[in-house]
């Protein structure tokens, strides 16, 4: 029995790094494309509106953030890895994958960021500033989850869903 269980490690190994690969990869081309937006867009907001994203920068396309996202990205696949079933065999899985992203970015931040708990408390960012990125936040993880779940879904066979959770793919 011993060669069935590592031909199923095998394979859970695989499907890991598999995901955690497309998760990543995902990740980072989205915030790239959602920093190359924003940085061209922000400059038309109005000075007085912006106090805080000449500041702090919520999205940058220097290296540093780059990379910082790449790991960020790496971070979340691990951490959600335990629910891929959740989002991917459940028929509205990319609202339980978007709500889960949406409420770290928003819940789980380690400073005050605008858009986060901790930014609207502890920073005198203006409310326009909260709501822009609140939004694009939400733009960013909407599409990523959408993409994701179509994606997995798509590399994993699966096309039918029942309120058990059964699907196509054994």
């Amino acid at each position: 029995m011993k060669g069935g269980k590592d031909v199923l490690h095998s394979i859970l190994k695989r499907k890991l790094w598999e995901y955690f690969g497309r998760f990543t990869l995902l990740h980072i081309l989205l915030y790239v494309v959602f920093a190359s937006i924003f940085v061209t867009l922000a400059p038309l907001i109005p000075v007085e509106h912006r106090v805080a994203f000449d500041v702090v920068e919520p999205y940058s396309l220097e290296t540093a953030y780059i990379l910082g996202q790449l790991l960020r990205g790496g971070v979340l696949a691990l951490i959600l890895y335990p629910f891929y079933d959740v989002f991917v065999r459940n028929e509205r899985g990319w609202i339980v994958l978007f709500g889960a992203l949406w409420g770290i970015a928003v819940i789980g931040t380690v400073e005050p960021q605008p858009g986060s708990i901790e930014g609207l408390i502890y920073t005198l960012t203006t409310a326009t500033e909260h709501t822009i990125i609140l939004t694009i936040s939400a733009i960013q993880v909407f599409v990523f989850s959408v993409v994701l779940v179509h994606w997995e879904r798509r590399n994993r066979g699966v096309s039918s869903y029942s309120q058990g959770g059964e699907t196509d793919d054994g």
